[in-house]
């Protein structure tokens, strides 16, 4: 019921806040911004996904054969309303979203359709009320199962945003954060989204940030659910502040916390980034993760990323290591930059995106990625893009009896932005990662993030429209 009463609040305030606005510049001139600086877009995607993964047979030392992971093809399509400011102080976002597989031969947990679970914490399956669990018992209904999906529509955005001044921005109702913060979103299609507010402002070079949410929701869940620890309590609403500086010379410095109103979890970073004369870009960044339920003592990942363009080449380096102890001395923890332990459960802002399966972080882990990607543009082939990527991880093991870990992928990916015809501004992107895990032991076993050799393949399509 408390849940329930802050929602309706905060709609009610939106709403208010909507009807009063007009009312108030309805007379002035200064109205038609509402409308006549907005913009109403959207796009339709698809997702067609083939993902193989292997096992381990401990007795034999082999690794098994892979089987279906994820088998899908996923039609998502949005719809969003971004508004000008009226009296250059008000407007409105709002993006709704709807989801349909085609087909959905594995796993439930594909992401680009709804989860049908109502939080990523246990929960129960909306549509029957029965309990949902990762074992399947008697009487309930396994999460995992193929069949644990739903079509149907959710929203993304539904917000009233406000200009503060020339230098202030605030934002209310079912938001993505934009100022500067350790909170961020998962990604699919569309975006996560908190339930809150955020307010920004500006003095010259610096702009500072604090964002306050109740409740939150992965793009893969209808509605939003409250916040829980590590250990399946209530954590109560997030918060976050932060800031960022940025020099004459264009050396930027970032800087955030975020913690929880009722649990011990809190996170944090800082980043440096700065791209030279050269167009070398740099950046060396440290994320930190503090919560007794999940580590032995507070969680690092220090980062290094790179990037150059040399004509239509682009080149980029990273490298990443990472302090993880478990509080579990029987296996090797890892560390996701989140406030919340669980998958799905929420987001913080994280720079590394590998896209080659694993993430690379567990503890004493040390990864390394490169990518060479190429435009072909100068060939006479407009839209054109392709490139390959590797990663690669080591790690000790401190467990008896658990393999040190060895992991690495490579990718090959294409994308070709159609030039013209009646799909003229759609892309078309294909995306292979050949996944290999050489350490001795099964998907999830000791290594809390680790699973088996992989064959993935995406392709998509998206076709972005725009009615305003």
């Amino acid at each position: 019921m408390e849940n329930m009463f802050k929602r309706s609040v905060l709609s009610a305030v939106v709403v208010g806040i909507m009807a009063g606005s007009a009312v108030a510049v309805a007379p002035s001139a200064h109205a038609s911004g509402f409308f006549e600086d907005s913009s109403i877009n959207g796009a339709m995607n698809f997702m067609l996904r083939d993902r193989t993964r292997a096992s381990f047979d401990a007795e034999t030392g082999e690794d098994g054969p892979k089987r279906p992971n994820l088998d899908h093809g996923s039609i998502f399509t949005n719809l969003g309303f971004n508004s000008g400011y009226a009296g250059d102080v008000f407007g409105v976002d709002l993006n709704v979203y709807a989801t349909y597989d085609m087909w959905q031969n594995a796993s439930a947990d594909h992401e680009f359709n709804f989860w049908n679970v109502d939080n990523p914490f246990g929960g129960t399956n909306p549509s029957t009320g029965d309990c949902l669990n990762a074992q399947g018992e008697e009487g309930s209904e396994s999460k995992w199962n193929v069949d644990c999906n739903d079509n149907g529509i959710s929203y993304q955005t539904v917000a009233a945003k406000f200009k503060l001044g020339e230098d202030g921005t605030a934002k209310l109702g079912y938001f993505q954060p934009s100022v500067p913060s350790a909170m961020g979103v998962n990604w699919s299609f569309a975006a996560g989204t908190y339930l809150g507010g955020e307010v920004g402002y500006k003095f010259g070079d610096l702009d500072l940030g604090a964002v306050y949410a109740t409740r939150y929701k992965a793009p893969w869940f209808k509605d939003t659910y409250e916040l829980q620890t590590t250990n399946g309590e209530d954590a109560g609403d997030a918060y976050s502040i932060g800031g960022r500086y940025t020099l004459a010379n264009g050396l930027l410095f970032d800087a955030a916390y975020a913690g929880l109103t009722d649990g011990d979890r809190k996170n944090a970073h800082f980043k440096v980034k700065h791209t030279l004369d050269s167009g070398l870009y740099l950046s060396g960044q440290v994320y930190a993760v503090d919560d007794d339920e999940q580590f032995d003592s507070t969680a690092y990942q220090f980062a290094f990323l790179s990037a150059k363009s040399f004509g239509p080449y682009s080149l980029r380096g990273e490298a990443t290591y990472t302090v993880a102890e478990s509080v579990d001395e029987n296996s090797m923890g890892n560390m996701a930059y989140r406030l919340t332990a669980q998958y799905g459960g929420s987001n913080g802002t994280y720079d590394i995106w590998w896209n080659n399966r694993s993430d690379f972080n567990h503890d004493g882990e040390l990864a390394v990625f490169g990518s060479l990607s190429r435009d072909f543009n100068d060939l006479g082939a407009p839209g054109l893009n392709a490139g390959l990527s590797a990663a690669m991880g080591i790690a000790s093991s401190d467990v008896a009896g658990l393999d040190d870990l060895t992991e690495y992928a490579g990718s090959v990916f294409v994308s070709y932005a159609i030039q013209n015809g009646a799909l003229e501004g759609a892309n078309v992107g294909f995306h292979y990662t050949e996944y290999v895990n050489d350490t001795d032991t099964d998907n999830w076993a000791g290594w809390t993030n680790l699973f088996q050799d992989e064959t993935d393949i995406k392709v998509t399509l998206t076709i972005p429209y725009s009615i305003k």
